[in-house]
């Protein structure tokens, strides 16, 4: 899988950008503050149909656009090559119409593949990525939330079903909330949590079942990768899944009799859920636990070994989408290979050999060296505008 065109329009920095890419490594050198990162952020949206970053819809459109235009809009188009054809992807992102004088405070996407409109969902996938950046520390040692998130975007690349599911859960857990809540200040009935329960149940059983077993797969080959990436390190990788269920539920049953167990169980748990106006149990709640010596890498762990963690979890997510998918994604590499000692350098530039196409963005058009690699295209990245070097 690669990319063979990408287009940006009043995306942050970029007013304009036309690239034809082929297969292959890329290396887009700048100073800190000249639009890397938006690049690379620009094609994982196209593939996720979400930007990593918090802030709203309105926040991808260039500034200039929003201070020029009566109804500024962000477009990111991108044409792909894959082992199932070639498919073109479109998302606009449009400001809500103002008065003249008024600056928009909304926006609005709209999806687009191979020329006709789309929901998000149908654009997820199309085009596959494995996005390695200093914010991957977060999913070792940051919040619950985060590593859920991680689980979400790299499952959904791959498997629509899940998706599916994941979206049909997050709009029953709203709903069965909503009525946990009424419930709460003694309005409505009891019964009128039967059909959400089992809804819950339904895409929950699959959304767990989907998550154990892509991180038994994750946890196999991080060790690996783990061991190394750290040749001299004692300790191993652990990865954990630990999913929120009410009692004795084995994340491991077939997804049916889960589902029937899980319905039963959060049945029994409704008083309390009720009390509280809440729903306690669930794949909203799951956690990753990464373990490195048996220990919490989260809270024990040094940032090297957290940092090496995050990268073996990394490789080991190119590992997963390849086997899943027989077609390799694209390797996005934001600015990390400067922080890293040669030898972790080479393995993670090593892993850039085995896959169709890799963008890595860097403030040294040096590093990395010709001879780490010899036949990289190499550009420059400075006031929005990309110059090809000879």
């Amino acid at each position: 899988m690669h990319l063979a065109h990408l287009s940006l329009s009043n995306v942050r920095s970029f007013r304009r950008l036309d690239l034809a890419l082929e297969p292959g490594r890329y290396v887009v050198a700048g100073e800190n503050g000249q639009g890397k990162s938006n690049l690379l952020e620009a094609v994982q949206m196209l593939a996720t149909a979400r930007t990593l970053r918090s802030g709203t819809d309105l926040d991808l459109i260039s500034w200039d656009a929003v201070e020029e235009d009566l109804m500024p809009a962000a477009r990111l188009e991108a044409a792909v090559n894959s082992t199932a054809g070639r498919k073109t992807l479109e998302i606009a992102v449009i400001a809500q119409e103002t008065p003249p004088g008024i600056k928009p405070t909304r926006a609005s996407r709209r999806f687009r593949v191979n020329g006709v409109a789309r929901r998000a969902s149908d654009l997820i996938g199309q085009l596959r990525v494995v996005m390695f950046s200093a914010d991957d520390l977060d999913i070792i040692a940051g919040a619950p939330a985060l590593r859920r998130r991680y689980l979400d975007i790299t499952i959904s690349q791959f498997d629509p079903a899940y998706l599916r599911a994941l979206q049909r859960y997050q709009r029953v857990l709203e709903q069965r909330n909503s009525l946990l809540r009424k419930l709460q200040e003694r309005r409505g009935r009891a019964d009128e949590l039967d059909f959400w329960d089992e809804e819950l149940a339904t895409a929950g059983a699959l959304i767990v079942n989907r998550r154990a077993e892509a991180i038994r797969d994750l946890a196999r080959d991080a060790q690996a990768r783990y061991g190394e990436l750290a040749p001299t390190e004692r300790e191993d990788l652990a990865i954990c899944y630990e999913p929120r269920l009410p009692g004795d539920l084995p994340e491991a049953a077939r997804e049916h009799d889960l589902a029937e167990r899980f319905q039963r169980a959060i049945v029994d748990e409704r008083r309390e859920d009720v009390r509280r106006g809440v729903t306690r149990w669930g794949p909203h709640r799951d956690d990753v636990q990464f373990l490195i010596g048996g220990h919490h890498a989260g809270n024990s762990a040094s940032r090297g070994q957290q940092r090496t963690a995050a990268l073996a979890l990394r490789l080991a997510e190119v590992e997963l989408s390849t086997k899943r998918t027989g077609d390799p994604p694209v390797l996005l590499l934001d600015d990390i290979l400067s922080e890293l000692d040669a030898g972790r350098r080479e393995r993670i530039l090593h892993a850039a050999y085995h896959v169709d196409q890799v963008l890595i963005t860097t403030p040294d058009i040096d590093r990395p060296t010709a001879e780490e690699l010899p036949e990289a295209f190499r550009y420059r990245l400075a006031d929005g505008a990309l110059t090809r070097l000879s």
